[in-house]
């Protein structure tokens, strides 16, 4: 174990090393027309002018002293974008996020050890004469990440890495009807839940979302055939008023739809199916400083932006409830920017759905270098709760750690490496986690 660590830790060593020296160094020129002509002998460069005497100094002035560098500026993002005029447009893109990654256990010893590609996204986006915004991505996730199934009475333990097949990860219009003051969302999108929940993925800080983001609707709790990671389909009214510095979502979502009536085996239906009102959701963000327009928030806008908010989020469907609150800090400080963000939501099942009662503290902060483009980030999470009133127990679990991300292009093309302690009340022995993780992303 201690082998294999160490040689994970001298890859990602030469990696940052080699990314430091690929990001000094500039794209490459465009290739000549014609290679077969040959090049053009340059002319002699003309003779420097005389240097000019510099001006006498007052008595007592003291020498000037040269102005420091400024900080080493990101590479302009980039983006295969095509204006039509008419206030129409066609944005092309590609997320790929590949991954090493060592995973221990609390139940199981040692740790086991996989290549494959986090996300791989195809996305397309872009407007339509001015009113209207359109986004559309699909996913394969975890691509050939190998998932280990232990033995039982009737089977042999397995091993099955994760093969090719697209997923739609969203599929959402916005009408703009009053610029950013009110837009209308429809589609499969990412409901107004605490704001790590609401981020890009390929904007993230850390190298992934929080580990309890999305566990109040993780898996099939809402009765889809897989799970949606987060998403779901409905209507959502957004906007920003008050110069910008209040936020707020509001959509309807299909959440849990209810079988029909009578459901016990053996009983003939008289009720019709999915008669239960919708799943509704909301969020409201109080911005001090800056705005974020989007749909879509970022972990960091690496310098961009100024950010400090607050937000406030609910969820509910039945007796299944939800409830966030979020702090986001995002700030140009000194020679960098300092990043920090908190969220602690709570949710129940209740009767509804089988999850328990629980409550989730996640937590990162870190500090951009400007200078060298990497940031030292420590990360933070706490679950724990009771049982639901419909039987459903909490598992008590802290997952705390931290890393390295180096921005050579911002988050176009970046390099995370992070290491995480996970335990457990219950758990066998504490379990040890490190990826390493690199991203091309463009939009």
């Amino acid at each position: 174990m201690i082998a294999r660590t160490s040689l994970v830790v001298l890859v990602a060593v030469a990696l940052v090393g080699t990314g430091r020296a690929w990001s000094q160094t500039p794209p490459p020129d465009a290739p000549a027309t014609d290679s077969s002509a040959p090049a053009p002998v340059p002319p002699p460069a003309p003779p420097a002018p005389p240097m000019e005497a510099s001006a006498p100094m007052a008595p007592g002035e003291p020498p000037a002293i040269a102005a420091s560098a400024p900080p080493a500026p990101y590479p302009p993002t980039a983006s295969f974008k095509n204006d039509i005029g008419n206030g129409s447009t066609l944005k092309v893109g590609l997320l790929l996020q590949p991954q090493f990654q060592s995973l221990g256990s609390t139940a199981l010893d040692g740790n086991s050890y996989n290549l494959f590609i986090r996300r791989t996204r195809l996305l397309v986006a872009g407007t339509l004469f001015g009113a209207f915004e359109y986004f559309f991505d699909t996913d394969y996730p975890n691509l050939f990440l190998a998932a280990n199934e232990g033995p039982t009475a009737l089977a042999a333990a397995t091993t099955t890495k994760a093969t090719p097949g697209m997923n739609i990860q969203d599929a959402f219009i916005t009408w703009k009807a009053l610029g950013d003051m009110v837009k209308v969302d429809a589609g499969y999108m990412l409901p107004p839940m605490a704001h790590n929940a609401v981020q890009g993925a390929g904007t993230l800080y850390s190298w992934d979302y929080f580990g309890f983001s999305f566990l109040s609707t993780a898996n099939t709790l809402l009765g889809s055939a897989a799970s949606p990671v987060g998403r779901d389909l409905g209507v959502q009214l957004r906007g920003l008023v008050l110069d910008g510095h209040i936020e707020y979502r509001l959509g309807l979502f299909q959440g849990v739809r209810t079988p029909e009536t009578p459901s016990a085996v053996g009983d003939a239906a008289t009720t019709v199916g999915s008669n239960n009102f919708f799943r509704a959701t909301g969020r409201v963000q109080i911005n001090l400083l800056d705005a974020e327009p989007g749909f879509f928030y970022a972990g960091t806008y690496l310098g961009k932006k100024k950010i400090l908010s607050l937000g406030l989020s609910g969820d509910t469907q039945s007796s299944y409830h939800y409830f966030a609150g979020d702090l986001f800090a995002d700030l140009p400080l000194g020679p960098g920017v300092f990043t920090a963000q908190v969220d602690v939501a709570h949710w129940t099942g209740g009767t509804f759905i089988a999850l328990a009662k629980e409550t989730a503290v996640m937590g990162e902060a870190g500090y951009n270098f400007d200078a060298v483009h990497v940031s030292p980030i420590v990360r933070v999470e706490h679950l724990w709760g009771g049982t639901s009133p419909g039987g459903t127990t909490s598992v008590d679990q802290t997952r705390a750690g931290g890393g390295l991300a180096f921005w050579p292009y911002g988050h176009t093309s970046n390099l995370k490496a992070f290491y995480t302690r996970t335990t457990e009340t219950g758990g066998v022995h504490a379990a040890n986690q490190f990826n390493l993780q690199w991203q091309l992303y463009f939009l």
